[in-house]
């Protein structure tokens, strides 16, 4: 039996200036590709083999890394399912002076798999201490509320219509899965793809706002199919909410085999704010909605940014 502290694992990266944006920050998908790798390790490690991305729950950049500093990011596996792991995931910055601050904070959900990307079972189990019952028993209320949220899964992943079809504002990129794409055997790494994802968004938003988009936040995200190495992968990529600095970017994953079957990975949610050249929020043009479409896309949009709202409140007063 292995306790909850036994299964963390710890990495500590340096910013160096390939990782920032013209502001010198770090950006976004590098920060999201080291957290998800980060969670790979700890639960691959814990399963005693392959593990994959299955739902990332929402999380915030409450603070800028700058160039020169070092990001500690920690993971570790607070419950345990048949084939799935639930993940804490944290990313710290440290100053060259040694002062440490939190950056993000996330919740997980990893399945172990086989070479061939089907689930398999966990012969490793967890067995808290008396100080871990809370982070445990919350762990596996988290893992009892996915199930509900993926129940669709099977059928999402054959989904493959286009969500940002109708936007004005969007964008779509396509490439080719590489071998340096995989974290293990044929599976793209799912750090990768959260990198991809912020690149086009950040692009997008950056188009729309006219200068510097950093990365606010990302809404929680359930991925319903792997990718593997000689996929087509296409990103499409659309604006569909926008307040006075922020901007929320719909995107959507589509991979295709090489005899032509597509697979819906997932569809997410990124919000990114435009800022001057001091890295504060800086007004953004007013977007209105054009047709139905974009104004059911902003009606949905507004709600879940007044949810982000509340959220961010509650992380910035406990970290």
């Amino acid at each position: 039996m292995v306790k909850i502290k036994d299964t963390e694992v710890m990495l500590v990266e340096a910013v160096e200036p390939f990782d920032i944006n013209p502001l010198g920050n770090l950006f976004g998908g590098r920060m999201l590709e080291w957290m998800a790798n980060i969670g790979t390790v700890a639960a691959t490690r814990f399963s005693r083999g392959p593990a994959v991305l299955a739902f990332l729950d929402r999380h915030f950049f409450i603070r800028p890394v700058r160039l020169g500093e070092f990001v500690t990011l920690k993971a570790r596996v607070e419950y345990v399912g048949t084939s799935s792991m639930e993940v804490r995931i944290e990313a710290w910055k440290e100053s060259p002076g040694g002062k440490r601050a939190l950056v993000t904070i996330t919740t997980a959900s990893y399945v172990a798999v086989d070479e061939y990307g089907v689930p398999r079972p966990i012969n490793n189990r967890l067995e808290p201490d008396t100080n871990e019952k809370e982070i445990f028993e919350e762990a596996k209320a988290r893992y009892e509320d996915r199930k509900r949220k993926i129940e669709d899964r099977k059928t999402r992943r054959f989904d493959v219509t286009d969500p940002t079809i109708g936007l004005r504002w969007r964008a779509e990129s396509s490439r080719w899965a590489t071998p340096s794409d995989a974290f293990v055997g044929n599976l793209v790494s799912a750090g990768r793809l959260l990198a991809w994802l912020d690149e086009i968004a950040g692009l997008l938003a950056a188009r729309y706002s006219g200068g510097v988009a950093v990365t606010g936040s990302v809404d929680e995200t359930a991925f319903y199919a792997p990718i593997r190495v000689g996929d087509i992968v296409t990103v499409r990529a659309g604006i569909s909410y926008v307040g006075k600095s922020s901007m929320e970017i719909l995107l959507d994953v589509i991979a295709e085999g090489a005899y032509g079957q597509a697979r819906h990975v997932c569809t997410a949610y990124y919000t990114y704010v435009h800022v001057d050249n001091t890295g504060k929020p800086a007004p953004i043009p007013e977007y209105v909605p054009s047709n139905d479409y974009e104004r059911k896309l902003f009606m949905e949009g507004e709600a879940r940014r007044r949810i982000r709202d509340e959220e961010l409140a509650k992380v910035k007063k406990n970290g």
